[in-house]
């Protein structure tokens, strides 16, 4: 009777992929090949996330069918290139002789038959040099299929979505090099550099704890590291526009993040006797609501200008906002959990320009009490002037609130919660519509009044609950500072536009 021969459990499968790897890698004699690595494993992550409509600014299934997929296609088309050149260095450095040979044998002498049979060789990837040779042929044929399409004036959905589909199948099917896996983090990268937290961690008596602790903090860290790849510095559109990939990757991983942090982790520690586990599981749930808003605030509001071609200065204020969102919720999460277990360390102990709540909430507490009193100057001259003001004393008003809403973009509304943010954007967006020539306009003119006096009711009411939070209980705002603050940038305008 004969014995079915079974394939090993996936565990045995996985530690042997990884332990093949890390010797594939400690022979490569390449400098900076840890960083290479990951850099190729992000590109092919996002690629994956990327083609999912879920991770994309795009408002709803409506505007699917309408929008023309062209400009997220040419961001494709640079990855794809850069993930074939990264795997083509790491090829040759690993193996360069026997991969010339190879690609010459497969282009030149081999009939059908034989071509077929070397190919079988390569998908059955036996060694992490064939995985990343298969990764590399392919992507060589994805290339030249991205350059094809993109000459089309209009790219559907259907299109993209089955583009992204090769992609995703090359990518999950790739042994060694596959980071959609089970693999959730790799010992090449995935460290915890800062010494201090590194002993907060192991000093962690439970195992069961200082697993489920090590897993939040390790994903937070990779968080915050994918968006190194961002620049909202770049003076280049299209590299401004390929952010999106991240944001697409960031977006992904924050939901897996908070599905883990509702579901898994209170399930893996619901019999655990540890006495902070309580509060490490509250403090997880609070964080996994605060993801579902924070990627709200960014994907509704900011990145929603790049889903179409915008202009460069919108652009990088949307990116730059978005980044400084997450890497502030980032970094403040990581804070709080290691708080949790070393409550003397501070913020600046661990990120080097770390800003605490409490230096957020007085900042925006005193740009909003300025750009209050602004309003509630104007108003008093509309109010109380016999003839009424004259059409230049709004024409002067319109430009110092549109000058002050360019500064409260920039510097306050990435501070500002979900809730609050969608009111200011409505009404920030329509005071930037507004020209001086407009306001000859009786209508434009009424509504530009109307609107200013509803939104500065709104104003006091966000400052109202500002001066209820925690960490402003103690600190009472410093008024004669913050008007002076305004009577210098009134003059300062005026002076500028004399």
């Amino acid at each position: 009777m004969s014995t079915l021969a079974h394939p090993p459990p996936l565990e045995v499968e996985l530690e042997a992929i990884v332990r093949q790897r890390q010797e594939w890698l400690d022979r490569l004699k390449l400098d900076f090949k840890e960083e290479m690595l990951f850099e190729l494993e992000i590109l092919l992550k996002g690629l994956d996330r990327f083609f999912n409509i879920q991770n994309l600014p795009i408002a709803n299934m409506e505007q699917v069918v309408s929008f023309n997929f062209l400009s997220e296609l040419e961001i494709v088309q640079g990855f794809v290139d850069r993930v074939t050149r990264l795997a083509q260095r790491l090829l040759e450095d690993s193996h360069r002789h026997d991969y010339q040979f190879r690609r010459y044998v497969e282009a030149q002498l081999l009939d059908d038959l034989a071509r077929n049979r070397w190919r079988e060789v390569s998908l059955r990837q036996d060694r992490p040099e064939d995985s990343l040779f298969l990764l590399y042929s392919s992507f060589l044929n994805l290339r030249e299929i991205v350059h094809g399409l993109i000459q089309l004036k209009r790219v559907p959905y259907s299109l993209f979505y089955n583009l992204g589909s090769l992609i995703s199948r090359e990518v999950a099917s790739n042994r060694f090099f596959s980071p959609v896996g089970e693999v959730m983090f790799r010992p090449e990268y995935d460290r915890i550099g800062n010494r201090l937290i590194s002993r907060i961690v192991k000093a962690i008596s439970d195992p069961e704890l200082q697993k489920g602790f090590s897993v939040v903090l390790l994903a937070f860290y990779r968080l915050l590291h994918y968006l190194h790849f961002i620049d909202p510095q770049t003076d280049q559109p299209e590299t401004l526009k390929s952010s999106l990939l991240f944001f697409a990757l960031i977006a992904s991983e924050a939901r897996h993040l908070t599905e883990f942090m509702e579901r898994n982790l209170a399930q893996n520690l619901k019999r655990n006797p540890h006495p902070r586990t309580p509060e490490f599981l509250g403090l997880a749930d609070s964080l996994a609501f605060q993801i579902g808003m924070e990627m709200k605030k960014i994907y509704q509001t900011e990145l929603q200008k790049t889903a179409q071609p915008a202009d460069p200065d919108a652009l990088r204020t949307a990116i730059e906002n978005s980044h400084g969102v997450l890497q502030n919720f980032f970094q403040q999460s990581i804070v709080l959990l290691v708080r949790l277990f070393a409550p003397e360390l501070q913020g600046e102990d661990i990120f080097t320009s770390f800003v605490s709540k409490r230096q957020q909430s007085l900042k925006i507490r005193e740009d909003l009490w300025v750009f209050r009193a602004l309003m509630d100057k104007f108003e008093e001259i509309t109010e109380t002037s016999i003839q009424g003001a004259t059409l230049s004393t709004y024409i002067k008003y319109l430009h110092l609130q549109k000058t002050f809403i360019r500064y409260l973009e920039r510097e306050t509304l990435p501070l500002l919660r979900y809730g609050d943010l969608i009111e200011f954007r409505k009404y920030f967006d329509f005071i930037q519509s507004l020209s001086p020539d407009d306001l000859h306009l009786m209508d434009r003119l009424d509504r530009f009044k109307m609107e200013s006096k509803f939104f500065k009711i709104f104003v006091e009411t966000t400052l109202g609950h500002l001066g209820n939070r925690a960490e402003l209980q103690d600190l009472p705002l410093d008024e004669k500072t913050a008007e002076m603050r305004l009577k210098r940038f009134i003059t300062r305008e005026i002076a500028v536009h004399r």
